[in-house]
């Protein structure tokens, strides 16, 4: 076991030299903020750079993300987090701590969650969620977007390994929470008004859920995080996107491009038809438009009306609850960039 001391800076020396540096702490290891001591018990995850483990603190459970000290993004997710808490955003992880361990690592402690909402989908029989699961889960997740733009940054990467339901043991396990922001970018600047466009600018995102503005690569804006999670929609809805087999990104454009036009039918064969209006309604907007959120929720909010009647109400049981509820031992395993 090794212990880590670090402290609630985030800022390297100028006389730092990083070769051969950049340990990333250890199952058993112990990570220390300014403040509180960490406990490392499991790795729930792991990238190119970095880990998350399960680290328990005075008995309570939390997500530890480590990156590498000399190549981390985490300070754009802690700003992110750090607004979100101060906003009380109820649908964006929440950040207890953050520290610097140099020259090794850097780290944040969030709340734990549960699986997120790819594994969800790919555990159900045919791979999609019911009409009832489906919209309400549409209606979290989109909250969480515009929570996100509340604090004026975009996600430019939603898809679903990025959003994980709450656990029971902390009374969340009907909310869904958005998480990892390492391509979170601010659109405001410092005077509050909406960042001009800068072209072309390269991919950012997941090729199945990029936006089309993603494809051509030009600059995004609020309506890309939410054509990416309309896609997340359709998909959770339907269980499958035309695309969805496709790694070339081009084939991928033509693809949404079709969905769009002589494929708009086929697209959302087996959606309600406020999916269409939803898509119409997200197509129209512009790089720096600001999209009523509330008339995706009204859109939403018909379906589960038309459910009401039946006796389908907003607090039912999800799909995944029928069989198991989502606990500690089922943790998601996807905390971090893919």
């Amino acid at each position: 076991m090794v212990e880590f001391d670090g402290a609630h800076s985030l800022s390297s020396s100028a006389s730092q030299t990083f070769e051969d540096q950049n340990r990333l702490p250890q199952i058993d290891d112990i990570v220390k903020s300014s403040n509180r001591t960490y406990h490392l018990i499991a790795i729930l995850g792991e990238g190119g750079y970095g880990k998350v483990f399960h680290a328990i603190q005075n008995g309570k459970s939390y997500a530890l993300k480590a990156e590498k000290y000399k190549s981390s993004m985490l300070h754009i997710e802690i700003a992110v987090l750090k607004t979100a808490l101060k906003r009380g955003a109820e649908h964006i992880c929440e950040l207890h701590d953050y520290g610097a361990v140099k020259p090794d690592f850097v780290f944040m402690v969030v709340t734990l969650l549960g699986k997120d909402l790819y594994k969800l989908r790919n555990e159900q029989p045919d791979r999609h969620f019911s009409i009832s699961s489906a919209v309400r889960v549409g209606i979290h997740t989109c909250k969480a977007i515009e929570e996100l733009h509340s604090c004026a940054f975009l996600s430019r990467d939603i898809k679903p390994g990025n959003y994980a339901v709450g656990l029971e043991i902390n009374k969340q396990h009907k909310r869904f929470f958005l998480f990892d922001f390492g391509l979170a970018r601010r659109y405001l600047d410092k005077n509050g008004k909406h960042q001009k466009s800068r072209g072309e600018i390269g991919w950012r995102g997941t090729t199945r859920y990029g936006s089309l503005k993603a494809h051509q690569k030009q600059d995004l804006g609020r309506r890309d995080d939410l054509e990416s999670w309309f896609y997340c929609l359709v998909e959770i809805t339907c269980g499958m996107l035309p695309w969805r087999h496709v790694a070339d990104r081009d084939i991928a454009y033509q693809g949404k491009m079709k969905a769009r036009k002589e494929g708009r039918k086929e697209f959302l064969m087996n959606c309600p038809k406020q999916y269409d209006f939803i898509m119409a309604l997200i197509d129209r907007l512009n790089f720096a438009d600001q999209p009523n959120y509330n008339d995706i929720y009204k859109l939403l909010d018909q379906m589960i009306q038309i459910r009401e009647e039946h006796s389908v109400l907003m607090d039912e049981q999800y799909d995944w609850e029928e069989d198991e509820t989502t606990s500690p031992q089922q943790l998601n395993g996807a905390q971090m960039t893919e």
